[in-house]
């Protein structure tokens, strides 16, 4: 018997079926919200004080990888000085009550701060207050300490509530031009990465940080500002309550003192001098196992005499641990024709101690580039670093150490153009743009074009010349994973040029061609602000105020549409109609686009160095130069010809990438400029690392520095000789 299906069954599996096709329809639909969401949904940035806390950790790392990489270059963590300290008695430390919080009436204990080398975080864990003084003479051996201090301190682990220790020259702090919050936050902002996100009210991590008391700031060379500016400083130092550690001459510090006050709550330490003993432990040490007994005999001679280091001219040059360290580098270095340091007890070549230290800062170079051959390669170098002549070192090393009062004293490479004067600066740019316009306006125009093209390139390349160079931005090619962050820059920069069209065709209809740069102006600043306000709103992008993006944006708008004009006034080249032009401005605006889409901000992970901010910022500034210059060569392709296009294109896109960029600049005036009028090597980034791994030059984060002040002084005063002044 055949059964007939029950209607009712029936009808319930079609709903089921339909049940389910309806649910993996919506299923589908919340997956493909979801992917939505995680490509192109920026994920919601966590709480304030949970990144405050993330970039603790950040900033934590980085400092580590920094001072232990600097620490082993200068080869005192394995065997270091026998450096001491004694306690400063009252006068140029507070009151004891001040520095422990003691409430009134009762009598503090007294505070013990002698101490060794190895000690300091210990030493400085005794202070109450957390604000300490570190006083030493010229070589005393501050910086060592206070880096020293900066390790120890970082290799406990951090509370959520512990300082980050940072380690800050504060010679290049002007407190007239910033308060010590902002200056603090800024130079963090530049020697580590991801440090300059914004949160809320457009605070930066590094300014969150600062105020949130997870920074112990470390200032290392109170004596070597201004000493104008030494009242100043110190009052701007007492005017905050922040745990600090300040590192000074003694007389510098007095004379501040005097005029301004002792440091609010802050107890002091005095590095000693060292004694025989010292140098007797340490120096054989610092010899090859071939040649053991080098130091036995210079040893003995000093222990003839009496058993006081400073009995002697030598001994008296010897009793800091820079000039021990300049004796290693001459002295020290295992091969047969060094010198014996024998030759420091002549009485008659050295009749005081400063003799002997200005012999030592002397030979100290040719001590470390004749007698110490060059390493291999360095970082983003092709190449070894070549065998310098001393002569050549000198005079390069020399040029950089000269510094005027309105200089940054640190080497920064972005800087070196702004060192040099406006009158050099003026005519390397004018020139070198106004031969590039008039070859490009030659090849396209005949005569009128290149006369037209040298004076308008020209033109560019004074403004470029009179101007100071931007701050290197930290950027690296990123395609994957950046779906969310690309989207939001694609449709500014789109919209921005397809503004430029919509204003571009009606004025340049009535006005002619030389007014599309008022629809350049305005559509690139409209589509800046747009791409500043979408980076804002990203928890993961950098970004600088929408005000400065948008007139940056004005600013090269206007430029870039008066070329595209100039050159369509020239070509009289017909205006066509609307739907062209908005084709054509959003071309502009992806090119554009492109740039701020795919370049995503240097890993956090990322340890900044001089090396690796410079290759980053050669990569973003010529892959928009790229772009920005083939999106103006299918416009002026399409406006007047393949030839303009071709030839045209990358002109802007050089004049963009020299113009608007930190390493454009360098190229021009570092690697060309410089070079040319003897002032630094042709390849001049290699004698900077290359000067760093031979303990000339120490690295502070993102720039350069000499090793100390007396070096830097000497090569100043070009009197450092030549190498071989040796009788």
């Amino acid at each position: 018997m055949v059964r007939r299906k029950n209607p009712r069954i029936q009808l319930t599996n079609s709903g089921d079926a339909q049940a389910r096709g309806d649910n993996a329809l919506a299923n589908t639909g919340v997956l493909f919200i979801r992917q939505f969401r995680q490509y192109f949904v920026a994920a919601p940035p966590l709480p304030w004080p949970e990144q405050i806390a993330a970039a603790a950790g950040t900033l934590a790392t980085s400092i580590w990888n920094q001072a232990e990489e600097e620490e082993n270059r200068r080869k005192i963590g394995s065997s270091p000085l026998p450096l001491r300290w004694h306690t400063v008695p009252g006068g140029l430390s507070d009151h004891v009550a001040n520095i422990r919080g003691t409430r009134p009436g009762e009598e503090p204990p007294p505070l013990a701060l002698d101490g060794r080398f190895e000690e300091i975080a210990a030493v400085y864990r005794k202070v109450p207050s957390g604000r300490l003084v570190v006083l030493g003479g010229a070589g005393s051996g501050k910086t060592i300490i206070a880096q020293r201090l900066v390790l120890d301190l970082i290799a406990a682990p951090l509370t959520e509530s512990d300082p980050v220790p940072v380690l800050f020259s504060v010679r290049s702090w002007n407190p007239a031009d910033d308060r010590l919050v902002d200056w603090l936050a800024d130079r963090i902002r530049r020697d580590h990465n991801g440090l300059a996100d914004l949160g809320p009210g457009g605070q930066s991590l590094a300014a969150g940080l600062v105020e949130a008391r997870r920074v112990l700031p470390v200032l290392d060379g109170f004596d070597e500002l201004a000493p104008s500016l030494y009242p100043d400083v110190l009052r701007e130092l007492n005017a905050t309550s922040m745990p600090l550690v300040l590192t000074s001459r003694p007389a510098q510090y007095a004379a501040a003192v005097a005029e301004a006050g002792v440091l609010g709550r802050a107890a002091a330490i005095a590095l000693d001098d060292l004694v025989l003993d010292d140098l007797t432990s340490y120096l054989p040490l610092t010899t090859r196992t071939s040649a053991p007994g080098r130091w036995d005999s210079f040893l003995g001679r000093l222990r003839e005499g009496s058993a006081e280091l400073t009995s002697t001219a030598a001994g008296s040059a010897l009793a800091t641990p820079l000039m021990v360290g300049l004796a290693r580098a001459v002295y020290s270095t295992g091969r047969v024709d060094s010198p014996d340091p024998l030759e420091l007890l002549d009485p008659e070549r050295f009749t005081s101690a400063e003799a002997v230290k200005s012999h030592l800062l002397e030979e100290f170079l040719p001590a470390v580039y004749e007698r110490r051959p060059a390493r291999s390669r360095r970082p983003g170098e092709d190449r070894p670093a070549p065998q310098w002549d001393i002569r050549d070192v000198r005079r390069w090393l020399g040029h950089l150490a000269r510094r005027r009062p309105d200089q940054d004293p640190d080497l920064a490479w972005w800087l070196m153009g702004n060192d040099i004067p406006r009158s050099q600066r003026i005519p390397v740019f004018g020139l070198l743009a106004g031969v590039l316009g008039a070859l490009a306006g030659l090849v396209v125009f005949g005569p009128l074009g290149a006369a037209a093209g040298a004076l308008a390139v020209g033109a560019l390349g004074v403004a470029v010349g009179w101007s100071k160079g931007p701050v290197p931005a930290r950027m690296e090619l990123r395609i994957a994973g950046r779906a969310r962050h690309a989207l939001p820059q694609l449709v500014t920069g789109l919209t921005g040029g397809v503004v430029v069209g919509l204003v571009g065709w009606p004025v340049v209809s009535v006005w002619g061609w030389p007014a599309l740069a008022l629809a350049g102006g305005i559509g690139s600043a409209l589509g800046s602000g747009l791409s500043g306000w979408a980076r804002h709103s990203d928890p993961e992008a950098e970004a600088k105020p929408v005000l400065l993006e948008t007139l940056l944006g004005l600013a090269g708008g206007l430029a870039g549409g008066f070329a595209v004009g100039l050159i369509g006034l020239l070509a009289d080249a017909p205006i066509g109609g609307y739907g062209g032009w908005l084709l054509l401005g959003g071309t502009i605006g992806l090119g554009f686009a492109l740039g701020a889409a795919l370049l995503a901000p240097t890993r956090k992970e990322t340890v900044v160095t001089p090396t690796e901010l410079l290759l980053s910022n050669r990569t973003y500034t010529v892959f928009q130069s790229i772009t920005i210059g083939t999106a103006y060569g299918l416009v002026l392709a399409a406006l007047v010809g393949p030839v303009c296009g071709i030839v045209f294109g990358p002109v802007i896109g050089l004049a963009f990438g020299v113009g608007a960029h930190a390493w454009g600049r360098w190229l021009v005036l570092g690697r060309f400029w410089l070079p040319l009028t003897g002032r630094l090597p042709w390849r001049a980034w290699v004698l900077l690392a290359d000067a760093n791994e031979r303990g000339v030059l120490r690295q502070a984060g993102a720039v350069y520095q000499f090793r100390h002040d007396l070096l830097q002084r000497k090569l100043a005063a070009g009197g450092a000789g030549d190498g071989h002044a040796r009788s």
